[in-house]
């Protein structure tokens, strides 16, 4: 039986990775443009604003949160395999304050600035989605949930995704107004994150070909005969 090439592998990973530091960065522009965050990480920020800690290490917590969730609603279906979620997003979590510190002296001086900072993090967001989506290797622990919740209730991926956002938006709605007074860190650009990742997402997979070509490269026959023999 044909086995995986450690060098695919390394390209797999290679592209995970690169996914989630291109994501990271997304997140740590939208911050920056300040016309509010994505819906799953606009959590994270607002409790990053009244407690002593990092976007990153809150949202380190808070996927810590969903993975416990998925092993909860699966129970006995829950795949051990899965548990890999854990250390992506810890290092996920941690290129979003490595981001965040390398845009620390960035400032939007205008609202026009703001929005185009707020659509370059969707573009760069999603195109963090799409190589990890292209990578294959497994899901970040939000879009597990995702899948424990449709899986388990027989309900549609994507009406269970609109769902998780919208939860994420009003709970951070409701912290926000609890925790600091005012509404922080929702704002249109949270709306914008919503609706345009999708599709920024199935844009670069329709266009963007060449990447699915080089994760997939087909071995040649001396190689296939290599790897049958160890």
């Amino acid at each position: 039986m044909m086995k995986i090439k450690t060098d695919q592998m390394l390209k797999k990973i290679s592209v995970f990775v690169s996914g989630l530091f291109f994501m990271a960065f997304g997140v740590a522009l939208s911050v920056k443009a300040d016309l509010g965050v994505s819906p799953i990480s606009c959590v994270p920020y607002v409790y990053s604003l009244k407690f002593p800690f990092t976007i990153g290490e809150l949202t380190i917590f808070l996927n810590t949160l969903f993975i416990v969730m998925q092993v909860i609603l699966l129970h006995r279906k829950y795949r051990l395999i899965q548990l890999i979620q854990l250390p992506a997003v810890i290092v996920f979590g941690y290129f979003i304050d490595l981001t965040m510190y390398m845009l620390s002296e960035f400032y939007a001086t205008s609202y026009g600035s703001q929005i185009f900072w707020c659509i370059l993090s969707c573009i760069i967001l999603a195109f963090g989605v799409f190589f990890i989506v292209k990578a294959d290797l497994t899901y970040l622990p939000g879009e597990g949930l995702v899948v424990a919740i449709a899986n388990s209730f027989q309900q549609e991926f994507g009406k269970m995704k609109i769902g998780l956002d919208s939860s994420m938006v009003i709970f951070g709605t409701l912290s926000s107004f609890l925790l600091i007074g005012h509404l922080q860190g929702i704002r249109e650009g949270t709306f914008i994150a919503a609706i345009a990742v999708g599709y920024l997402v199935k844009f670069y997979s329709s266009r963007l070909t060449m990447v699915n070509m080089w994760l997939t490269k087909i071995l040649n026959s001396e190689e296939i005969v290599q790897d049958i023999s160890k």
